[in-house]
């Protein structure tokens, strides 16, 4: 359990401390909401530390669920998936879903595009 709350609280892109959470959005506007997971991966590694993204890289696959509930509730926050991003939830799981399962199927998306870099 303490392994599992150290990978949660360490992603730093999408759950910042409270002084640096009051700067930054915490939603994109909805013009701006991205309508594919590929989009969405861009967007993401633009706003992740190299140090985030090492340690994403390093997870393995079957560990990714690490990340849900911390990262992913940050995703389901930042690109609308809490908001009704239809296009994003389609794109992520082929229809409407959970957000939590859009929000999986992005952070396995990030996971892919690292093991290629």
């Amino acid at each position: 359990m303490y392994a599992l709350k150290i990978i949660t609280e360490s992603v730093s892109a999408l759950v910042a401390p409270p002084a640096v959470r009051r700067k930054r959005r915490k939603v994109l506007p909805r013009n701006e909401w991205p309508d594919s997971v590929s989009a969405t991966v861009d967007n993401l590694l633009q706003r992740l530390p190299p140090q985030d993204q090492a340690m994403i890289r390093a997870t393995k696959r079957g560990d990714l669920l690490l990340y849900q509930r911390s990262f992913g509730g940050g995703i389901c926050n930042y690109y609308g998936l809490n908001k009704g991003n239809t296009k994003l939830f389609i794109a992520a799981c082929g229809r409407r879903c959970k957000p939590a399962d859009a929000s999986a199927k992005i952070i396995e998306a990030l996971w892919l595009r690292l093991q290629d870099s």
